[in-house]
């Protein structure tokens, strides 16, 4: 009688340890999809305007257009006396952590900032959004954006037809922001 108890027992348990492993199997694939749906975002902006023929988007706020306190069109001696010395400096950027503040030495030799590059969680645009957060939270802060590519959201405005741009890119992988880039 005892062994057929134990038989029982072992038999009732390994049956519910199976089972709870399969639910939780599914309970894992069904809050992983969920996940994923939170994490996308529909969007209503247009992803194939002709950027040849057309002018795209806005001006945005001067104060969107800048990163640590610094705003494009900086000078180098302007961002060393802000933010102290760089961890690295060249003729064409100097480079804080994961931001990058590129100078203009080539095209109007102004030698401003004109483009700010931020590759990690080391700063946040002026709406609060960072790399690592979702798409989600970018139409939040900035609303819908003004140009879609492939890899990344675009704000701001583009004259058609030409290389002006003034604006702000947030660069993803389909869920996420990996790179932040504020350009004029």
């Amino acid at each position: 009688m005892k062994q057929i108890i134990i038989g029982v027992l072992f038999v009732t348990y390994f049956m519910l340890s199976f089972s709870i492993t399969a639910n939780a199997s599914w309970l894992s694939k069904a809050w992983g999809r969920l996940e994923n749906s939170l994490d996308t975002v529909s969007t209503n902006a247009s992803p194939s305007t002709d950027r040849k023929k057309y002018d795209i988007g806005h001006l945005l706020p001067r104060e969107d257009m800048k990163i640590a306190g610094v705003p494009l069109g900086a000078t180098f001696s302007e961002i060393k006396a802000s933010l102290g010395n760089p961890q690295y400096e060249s003729n064409e950027y100097l480079q804080y952590g994961g931001i990058k503040f590129h100078r203009d030495i080539y095209l109007y030799r102004d030698y401003r900032v004109d483009r700010i590059y931020v590759t990690n969680h080391d700063a946040a645009t002026a709406r609060g959004i960072a790399v690592g957060d979702t798409l989600k939270q970018v139409v939040a802060a900035y609303g819908e954006p003004d140009y879609i590519y492939r890899n990344y959201y675009f704000y701001g405005y583009q004259k058609a037809g030409s290389d002006y741009i003034d604006g702000i890119y947030f660069t993803h992988n389909g869920k996420k922001v990996t790179q932040i880039t504020i350009c004029n």
